[in-house]
C-alpha cells in the first residue's frame, strides 16, 4: 500500500510504536496513555488487526527507533503523552526520507558534511542516554526537588535530541528548508518580556535555603538569559531581511 500523506501515515506510526513498546515490556495501559489511544486499540495493533507495519528500510527504522526511545523515556518518567504534532512530524520525516534517499544517490556528500552528520548522530545517542540516566535517577530520588531537577535535565536532553535529529534529517536528505521571516513587532514584544524577566534574578532575590531548590531557580535565570540572547539574534536577523 502506498501512503503519500502524513495523516494516512499516522495509524501506521502508532501501530509500529505500540508493537515496539510492547516488545520492550511496557503494559498496554502505559502505551495507550503515551499514544493517546484506547487500550483496546493497543490490543488490535499487537494482533495486526489495526495499523499495518511500516517498512523496515534503514531510514524509516532509524526514525521510528528515535521516537520509540522517546516514548519509552516518557513512560518511565510519567511524562506527557506524545502530541499529534510529534506523530505527524515523524510521519513527515518518513515520507521525506523515502524520497530523499534518491537525492543522496545522485549527489554524494562532501567530507565535511559527512563528518558533521557523524558528530551529530553521536551527540544524538549521548543525549538519549543522558535522558535515560536522569529519568532513572529521578525515579529513585527521595525528595521532590531532586526529582524535579533530574526530570528537567532529562526533558532538556530529549529536546536536544529532537533538534539534533531534525538537523541530521535536513543534512542527509539535502532538502531545502523554507525560512519565514518572523514578525518584527512580535519579536520586539517577546524581547521586552524576556528583558523584563531577566532584570530580576530569582536566585538572588528569593530567599530559600534548600540547595537543590536554589539550582532550580538558577536554571530559570539561565533560561531567561538564553531566551533573551536567542530572541535578540532572531530579531536582528529579521531586521536585516
Amino acid at each position: 500500500m502506498r501512503v503519500n500523506s502524513e495523516e494516512k501515515m499516522l495509524p501506521l506510526v502508532r501501530a509500529t510504536l505500540a508493537r515496539r513498546l510492547l516488545q520492550m515490556g511496557f503494559k498496554a495501559s502505559q502505551i495507550s496513555r503515551i499514544l493517546n489511544v484506547t487500550p483496546a486499540a493497543i490490543t488490535q495493533y499487537s494482533k495486526g488487526v489495526r495499523g499495518k507495519k511500516i517498512s523496515e528500510a534503514l531510514s524509516q527504522r532509524q526514525i521510528i527507533d528515535a521516537l520509540t526511545e522517546k516514548s519509552a523515556q516518557r513512560i518511565k518518567g510519567n511524562m506527557e503523552p506524545l502530541s499529534t504534532v510529534e506523530l505527524l512530524d515523524t510521519a513527515h520525516q518518513i515520507l521525506t526520507f523515502t524520497s530523499g534517499e534518491r537525492i543522496l544517490e545522485q549527489k554524494p556528500e562532501n567530507r565535511k558534511k559527512s563528518e558533521s552528520i557523524v558528530i551529530l548522530k553521536e551527540r544524538l545517542q549521548l543525549e538519549l542516554k543522558a535522558a535515560q540516566r536522569c529519568l532513572d535517577l529521578a525515579n529513585r530520588a527521595k525528595d521532590e526537588y531532586s526529582r524535579l531537577l533530574l526530570r528537567m535535565v532529562a526533558s532538556d536532553s530529549i529536546r536536544h535530541a529532537d533538534i539534533v535529529s531534525q538537523i541530521v534529517l535536513w543534512m542527509e536528505t539535502g532538502r531545502e528548508v523554507a525560512y519565514e521571516i518572523p514578525d518584527q513587532a512580535l519579536l520586539n514584544e517577546i524581547l521586552a518580556i524576556e528583558d523584563n524577566a531577566n532584570e530580576f534574578s530569582l536566585l538572588k532575590t528569593v530567599r530559600i535555603k534548600h540547595g537543590v531548590a536554589k539550582l532550580l531557580l538558577e536554571s530559570i535565570d539561565m533560561d531567561e538569559e538564553k531566551h533573551e540572547r536567542l530572541i535578540g539574534k532572531l530579531a536582528e536577523g529579521s531586521r536585516r531581511n
